[in-house]
């Protein structure tokens, strides 16, 4: 079995990228990695971003399974 690492872009390139594409896009094009190399700044980003599209995720899941909604 091997080890993914993956090295982020600066933060400039990788707020670039983000703006390019949908949150889905982006947070699955670095979570399949077992590791990440880069920056604080781009490691703070993507973790944001990340803990943004889980909370979405989340309240969609909760909002769908509301039996008293319309």
């Amino acid at each position: 079995m091997g080890f993914n690492n993956c090295y982020l872009p600066d933060i400039d390139k990788l707020k670039q990228y983000y703006e390019s594409v949908d949150l889905e896009t982006f947070v699955n094009r670095f979570r399949k990695y077992d590791c990440w190399t880069g920056s604080s700044e781009s490691f703070d980003f993507l973790e944001q971003k990340i803990n943004e599209y889980e909370n979405n995720k989340q309240t969609n899941i909760t909002t769908n399974n509301n039996p008293n909604r319309m």
